[in-house]
Order: structure tokens, then sequence, then C-alpha cells
């Protein structure tokens, strides 16, 4: 993998830049840009990172990123096997700060918006019912309309983002806001050992020599990388897996505790009860009812 900062080729003629993704999986490296971005997942599944946050993102995920936060999209493993059919589709949308002047955010008209491009520095993550109306604006972004039409298409969307409540915000206040080229490369080489590994509880000792550090020192380097410690981080992973088994119904609750790694049922139960605020019976409960009362009419 080549973790670094990402260049976004935004053209100085236009407003912002739109990308079509359609790929076996998504761009799976710990990366940033200085461009604010937003990320609309049409098809796919997986774990996504934003900062010190882990979590899943299905079809309909909806993201704005502000400036230079680190973040990554891994795929579900069946995206990833040679003979999959299985598609990653989404649409991103990539803009300066200044693409409107350097003076255009101080009018004071525009204070709402930009005081949310400032709190945007933490990732935002947009729920029902906002995300709906956000969906079909950002869908009907064009390249090919006028260009005083298309200023005004994102200044909607950002006037809607900055006007709702309907968000959560995705890093802690504490993550580590200093990130560099070489952070990249360290940080995507221990989270693709990780994520490849996590099934078997990888030791800290090996997880260490992948970062080319002493376990002391690797330790500490993590925590003030994620805001997390080494086990807190491999637990979230492993129960981001979980609530996907769980919603799949091929195995039963104690057969995704085993092949999510945890050897103990209890403690399984105890930290999907501590990340997700559900016990994992009633999480599947949740989400499988709805889509099973929508497949009956």
């Amino acid at each position: 993998m080549k973790p670094l900062l990402k260049i976004v080729h935004t053209q100085k003629d236009r407003a912002y830049q739109i990308m079509q993704v359609d790929e076996p999986y998504f761009f799976p490296s710990w990366h940033f840009h200085p461009e604010y971005e937003i990320m609309l997942v049409l098809e796919g599944s997986g774990i996504r990172f934003v900062g010190d946050s882990v979590e899943r993102f299905e079809k309909g995920d909806l993201v704005f990123y502000g400036a230079n936060i680190p973040h990554l999209y891994r795929s579900d493993p069946p995206y990833y096997q040679k003979d999959s059919h299985l598609r990653s589709q989404a649409k991103v949308v990539y803009f300066k700060e200044d693409f409107l002047g350097k003076d255009f955010w101080e009018l004071p008209d525009m204070i709402s918006i930009k005081k949310f491009l400032s709190q945007s520095r933490k990732g935002v993550k947009f729920n029902e019912p906002v995300k709906e109306e956000l969906k079909r604006h950002i869908l009907e972004l064009d390249h090919h309309k006028d260009g005083v039409d298309k200023i005004i298409d994102l200044l909607t969307i950002l006037k809607i983002m900055a006007g709702t409540k309907d968000f959560t915000y995705l890093s802690g206040d504490a993550f580590a806001k200093y990130v560099d080229h070489d952070d990249c490369v360290r940080m995507n080489k221990v989270y693709q050992f990780i994520m490849d590994n996590y099934n078997r509880n990888p030791s800290l000792d090996e997880v260490a020599a992948v970062a080319n550090m002493s376990v002391t020192a690797f330790c500490r380097y993590f925590k003030t990388r994620t805001n997390k410690t080494y086990i807190q981080f491999l637990n979230e992973i492993k129960i981001g897996h979980a609530c996907k088994l769980l919603i799949d119904q091929k195995l039963s609750i104690s057969q995704v505790c085993f092949e999510t790694g945890f050897n103990n049922f209890p403690h399984f139960n105890a930290q999907f009860k501590r990340i997700v605020g559900l016990s994992p019976r009633k999480y599947q409960y949740q989400h499988v009812r709805p889509a099973q009362q929508m497949a009956n009419g």
C-alpha cells in the first residue's frame, strides 16, 4: 500500500471536483488531504476509520471530511476475493476552502457555514432524515452545469449541512491533530496487519514488530495517534465485523463470538455492549426485523 498525502487534482477553473468510484473495493489507505470531502457510499460495506473513530459503513453512508483529517474505508473481506462480483461505488466531492476567494466565508451571511467547516475537522456523519435530502442534492451535482448553478448547488448542500442537527461527530477532540507522511506509512502497515489478522488476536509483540518499534514505544505511539490502546482498537475492529455477521444471520451469536476472535462468550457480550450500546441479540433484532418487515411489504 502507498499511504500518503492524497493528491486531489482540483482544477482551478472549477468550484469542485467530482469523482465517481466504481471499484471492487474502496481505497484502503490511511490518507489525508487539504481539500474538504463529501463521501456518499452508493454500494458497498466495511469498516470506516476517521481519526480515532472506527465504525461500520453500509450503502447510504454519508460523511463530510474537514481538511487534513486522516481516514480510510476498508471493505469487507468478500470484496477482496478474486472471484467476487461485488462492487464498491460512491460519489465523492472535493473542494478547497478558498474556492470562492479567501474572504468569502468572512461575510456575516456565511457565519453558519464557516462554523460548520471549522467543526468538520472531526469528520461529520449525517443521519436520517436529513441524509436523504442531502443524498438527493449530492446525486444531482453535475460537472456539466453552468458555473453559477454549480456553485449554488454546492452552497445549498453546505447550507443544509450547517443547519441540521441530524449528524454525529466521528473523531474525538483528543485525537492527535498532527499527521505526516511517515505517520501514514506506519499506521497503514499497522492497520493492514490488524485488519488481516484480527480474528486470531495478534499480540502486541507482533504488531509492534510490524511498526518496527519496541512494545513500549509502540503502545505510547499508538495511543497518541489513535486515542486508544491497542486492545481497545482491536476489540472495536472485532465488534465491527461481529455486527456484519449478526445482520447476515448465517451464524449463531455464539458462533459469531468465536468467529471474530473472542474466546469467551461473556467477554464478547460485555465488549459488544460497551462499544455498540446494545447486547448482540438486541442489535441483531433491531437491524434484522425492519429489513424483514420491508421484504414482507
